[in-house]
């Protein structure tokens, strides 16, 4: 993206960011969103937009008559360009996204994007890995990361409620700590060698010795090889108070032997 040379529209700064999904919450006032655009529908007599934020889409409309600069700056924009945008939020039950629009006052274009982008919806992988920034983006990439936060969320909270303490163990280790083959090596100061550490069960031993009692520790996991269906559907099953997750995330915890078992809420 590039930065707008563009004049851009006078934005009051005292109307605050409105979310696209709280603008039902404000039909019939003015309202600030910001965000991507994702389509542009330049017709005859109106103009649409359609922006998307992190919580949503909604469209934007203008009647070409109403104001000429921003008219042309609309006509100007392409998918991708990141804008922000006042105007009045109307009910408007034709519209798909949630019957609601908002009818643009002003506009402020803040980066345009070049135009085509870099990668298409059926991009190659590798293509879509170059430019991450732009594939997460789409909405079931963000998706992702909503439902990522809602499970550490609720483990975190879970775990301390039963106070358990949260530990961060270093992720490089001087030598491996489980299995040689497992070990990935990375070169580290002086021709030195470090090891992305495999478990984190020498520092929540280290952590009982101390007196926490019980710690646990959502973190990533290392390792080289693949546990077999058979072991992921076991770890997947487990219960118990020491639990374990996939090979792309570690959620372990520990409670001192002879202490009350903590049972797993499914």
């Amino acid at each position: 993206m590039e930065p707008s040379t563009q004049p851009t529209a006078a934005i009051p700064p005292s109307i605050a960011r409105t979310t696209v999904a709280n603008l039902c919450r404000h039909i019939g006032a003015t309202a600030r969103v910001s965000g991507f655009v994702e389509t542009i529908r330049d017709q005859k007599r109106m103009q649409f937009l359609v922006l998307r934020d992190r919580t949503g889409s909604a469209q934007l409309a203008h009647e070409k008559g109403r104001n000429v600069l921003i008219s042309e700056r609309i006509a100007t924009l392409t998918p991708g360009s990141a804008i922000s945008a006042v105007g009045r939020v109307v009910a408007a039950e034709a519209v798909k996204l949630g019957a609601i629009e908002l009818v643009v006052d002003a506009i402020e274009v803040h980066s345009l994007a070049e135009a085509p982008l870099p990668i298409a919806i059926d991009s190659a992988l590798e293509k879509q890995i170059d430019w991450r920034q732009l594939s997460l983006r789409r909405p079931e990439q963000f998706l992702i990361f909503a439902v990522q936060t809602t499970l550490e969320h609720a483990m975190r909270e879970f775990w301390q409620e039963e106070a358990f303490v949260e530990i961060h163990s270093p992720k490089l280790m001087g030598t491996f700590s489980e299995s040689g083959a497992e070990a990935f090596e990375v070169n580290y100061f002086h021709d030195k060698s470090a090891y992305l550490a495999q478990s984190p069960q020498f520092y929540k031993q280290m952590a009982m010795a101390a007196g926490f009692e019980r710690v646990f520790e959502i973190g990533p996991l290392s390792g080289l090889s693949r546990p077999s269906p058979a072991v992921m559907r076991r770890n997947s099953r487990r219960s118990t108070w020491r639990c374990r997750g996939s090979t792309r995330m570690r959620m372990s915890c520990a409670s001192r032997r002879g202490g009350s078992r903590i049972p797993w809420r499914r």
